[in-house]
């Protein structure tokens, strides 16, 4: 008993919505058995909450919903060097930096600035350097005190020169309540559509029942092109898409800027 709880736990754990808070409240009034009156497979709902965070996460770039660590490799640009060297992540709402190396081609030296510099911006994923003491000319010196080779030598870029390590993804328990409502619609997709062609049974739009004289006829609105739960599929796909366009919005912003 102790493992199997153990190892549904762990199982769970990337879920940012339970099987059971899918069918409270996303499924509520949804017969969710077969024909035989057995209960969908836990495994069911799980693979479409998972299918629902992959997605949400494709849809809004590099967003991160559970909380993880990521090694990324920068450019050097000259001027964005210069400008406390700013840096976009691919990852976020960045949780911490914990590194911030660059790595000279072709050799094994590397210069490593103090944590206490480290400037994260969350949502935007933006991580500056910024002197916590000195000039700022500081920021431009290696360990050895003498000017990173890079700038002594007029290079203006250099490709995948710069290392970032840090954390990404929101915090468990801290995911905002409208990203989880989205994720749950999304989810419920999947369930609602088995659910709807077993309303009757499988694969039955119409049955009828007649015994001596008496007759009994049940109508649902699935049909080869409808499901029998459409009118919440189709209001969950209204919902979606435009409270998928807000969150964007949120948490992309204006992604490119010409001058």
């Amino acid at each position: 008993m102790t493992v199997e709880a153990s190892n549904k736990r762990v199982l769970q754990e990337d879920l940012i919505i339970t099987p059971q808070e899918l069918r409270d409240i996303f499924l509520f009034g949804v017969d969710m058995t077969n024909d035989d009156g057995d209960p969908f497979p836990e495994a069911l709902f799980e693979f479409y909450i998972r299918s629902a965070q992959q997605w949400f996460e494709t849809e809004l770039g590099g967003i991160k919903l559970c909380e993880q660590e990521f090694i990324e490799k920068h450019d050097y640009r000259l001027q964005d060097y210069i400008q406390y060297n700013f840096v976009k992540l691919f990852k976020y709402p960045v949780q911490s930096v914990s590194s911030v190396q660059i790595q000279f081609p072709l050799s094994t030296t590397y210069l490593e600035f103090d944590p206490s510099w480290y400037r994260a911006e969350s949502v935007g994923g933006h991580v500056n350097l910024f002197p916590t003491q000195g000039t700022f000319s500081s920021i431009l010196l290696s360990q050895g005190g003498s000017y990173i080779p890079l700038l002594y030598s007029g290079i203006s870029y250099v490709p995948h020169v710069m290392q970032i390590t840090y954390r990404a993804g929101f915090a468990r328990g801290k995911i905002p309540m409208n990203i989880k409502e989205l994720i749950g619609m999304k989810a419920a997709l999947g369930p609602l559509n088995i659910a709807g062609d077993l309303i009757a049974g499988a694969g039955i739009a119409n049955k009828s029942i007649s015994l001596d004289g008496i007759s009994q006829s049940i109508g649902t609105t699935s049909s080869a092109t409808n499901a029998g739960y459409g009118a919440r599929i189709l209001q969950y796909e209204k919902q979606i898409k435009n409270d998928l366009t807000k969150l964007r919005n949120n948490y992309l912003g204006l992604q490119l800027v010409v001058v």
